[in-house]
């Protein structure tokens, strides 16, 4: 049986810094949920799949993530999150026992199982280590872990290459800290693609540069970066986060791009050794959209509608445009039957679109299907088992190598160079979603401590060098491209607009103390105070953050 081709399956794993950041609604908790209900199941699944099929997830690991589940604090708080869970459960299927109701009983037993389960992971096989045992994975070829920015800083909208240059080093250095491996993948956070500014003066290297002078060989953009025409919608711009309208609907026939180009093959980007990836929209819809996407079958858990008493989640979706107050009692065997449905309609449009592809082109494709981490377990309750089902049909069927990114571009090398437009995947394919009327102040204000911090950095007093060190941590955590998202969404705008004034104020006065003729020991212990609580990027250099506008090195 003849190959038709590579695919790649391409997880982007990012949460913002909320370590000692405030709890419910928003905060610390996001890690234990995600840690919880997508990282620990997700190990588990691919630690479980049988010897020798091709798994070779292509994982981004964001640095300021990596940083959160290496902290001690962290994982403690995962495990009172999943212990704190699992007495919800019992006291649940208890009061539901004594209120004549045997399946909402057996329900809360299959959670408080559920949730013991994963607690048992952390403490007795993963020793309370999440990040050691995802490099245990890229060990054993299951994963191929890359790397993103810092803080997931919106790079094109940063005034200063010195901030580019800080968030890709510091990315790629805490990358190799952690995970002991050189990255050989970026995820350009959004998928925000800057090409050259020639307008500029001095010309502004393109992000590329910046990715080649790191030892980056790849990165991912939207596919409408590569095929042109209209872009898709922002997939995280609607209350469900996840679930949006999207183009390019499952079972429409393949197109031919209007540039002629497509996403079936990696392209080198200007005149760069440096390569481009887009994602497939086709088979990424097959779970985005909100309409025909998996993760919206009747069957499957609703994220929403929790027990009055507990907060578990207890129904079912139940189908479209059904009330809360309507839904059915969720079922566990049931949605299992339908993740098998799912997964193997899916391992054919993969089949499908390689078979279309190869078509049109010409030759053996390469196609990627790029999603959230975390909306598998935490968001998509069934995620987890629908990914595990398709690895095992895909890893069955001689007609598809399922190999990571690395090596899919071994087999399928680029013949070509590409110029990318300025893009992202936020609404509109370019900037809007993070650089509006709501944030413009924000970016405002990020540009004047940029040019700060090139002065702070470029001279350091050993006596003040802690005060840099961390004034620059704090800039890098402003520049997060979650805190402007969250206030254009309206999710958690006074929570994004709070967090990034923080680290804008920590910044500033830690930055006047750094230039200060005396410190007093008030002030040294304030420096204390917050370094306990901005605690990571142990290898940061004030050199990354000189002046070097012009130049990606």
């Amino acid at each position: 049986m003849s190959k038709l081709g590579s695919f790649a399956f391409v997880l982007h794993t990012h949460l913002p810094y909320s370590r000692n950041a405030g709890r419910w609604p928003h905060g610390e908790e996001w890690l234990f949920e995600a840690a919880c209900e997508t990282y620990i199941p997700l190990v588990e699944m691919l630690r479980s799949l049988p010897e020798g099929l091709p798994a070779g997830l292509t994982m981004s690991l964001t640095p300021v993530l990596l940083e959160q589940l290496a902290s001690p604090e962290v994982i403690a708080g995962t495990l009172d999150y999943i212990d704190d869970r699992t007495r919800r459960a019992g006291r649940d299927a208890s009061r539901f026992e004594s209120l004549g109701d045997p399946e909402g009983a057996a329900l809360a037993r299959f959670y408080q199982d559920w949730y013991d389960g994963r607690g048992r992971f952390l403490r007795d096989v993963a020793q309370g280590d999440l990040v050691g045992a995802l490099r245990d994975l890229e060990s054993r070829g299951l994963i191929e872990s890359i790397s993103s920015g810092a803080t997931h800083g919106y790079l094109p909208l940063l005034s200063r290459d010195s901030s580019i240059y800080a968030q890709v080093r510091a990315g790629v250095e805490t990358h190799r800290r952690h995970m002991r491996t050189s990255p050989d993948g970026f995820w350009l956070p959004e998928c925000a693609y800057r090409g050259a500014d020639t307008s500029a003066d001095p010309r502004r290297p393109g992000l590329e540069e910046f990715l080649e002078a790191a030892g980056v060989s790849f990165f991912f953009v939207e596919s409408h970066a590569v095929e042109g025409g209209s872009p898709a919608i922002d997939r995280r711009s609607l209350p469900e986060f996840y679930l949006v309208h999207g183009q390019g609907a499952p079972g429409a026939p393949a197109p031919v791009s209007p540039t002629g180009h497509t996403t079936a093959r990696p392209y080198y980007v200007a005149d760069s050794n440096v390569v481009a990836i887009a994602r497939n929209r086709r088979l990424s819809m097959q779970v985005w959209s909100a309409d025909l996407g998996y993760p919206g079958d009747a069957t499957y858990r609703e994220f929403h509608k929790k027990d009055s008493v507990s907060g578990m989640q207890y129904w079912a979706i139940s189908g479209p445009g059904i009330d809360l107050g309507d839904k059915r009692r969720y079922q566990p065997g049931t949605a299992r039957e339908r993740v098998e449905s799912h997964a193997r309609h899916f391992a054919g449009e993969v089949v499908a679109e390689l078979s279309r592809q190869s078509e049109v082109y010409g030759e053996r494709a390469f196609v990627t299907a790029v999603f959230d981490t975390e909306l598998f377990g935490h968001w998509w309750f069934e995620g987890v088992d629908w990914l595990a089902a398709v690895l095992r049909l895909l890893g069955e069927d001689e007609r598809v190598d399922v190999i990571p990114v690395r090596e899919a571009l071994r087999r399928h090398p680029p013949e070509s160079a590409i110029e990318l437009p300025t893009s992202s995947w936020g609404t509109g394919g370019d900037d809007r979603t993070w650089n509006n009327g709501l944030t413009q102040e924000m970016w405002q204000t990020l540009h004047q401590c940029e040019v700060m911090a090139e002065r702070v950095a470029a001279r350091v007093p050993m006596s003040r060098r802690p005060f840099v060190l961390q004034a620059l941590r704090e800039l890098l955590l402003a520049q997060s491209s979650d805190w402007p998202f969250l206030m254009t969404t309206g999710q958690a705008a006074s929570y994004g607009r709070r967090r990034f004034e923080t680290h804008v104020e920590r910044f500033r006065l830690l930055a006047r103390l750094a230039q200060a003729e005396a410190i007093q020991a008030a002030e040294w212990e304030y420096l204390r105070d917050v370094q306990s609580r901005d605690e990571l990027f142990a290898a940061l250099d004030p050199e990354w953050f000189c002046e070097r506008q012009g130049s990606a090195r």
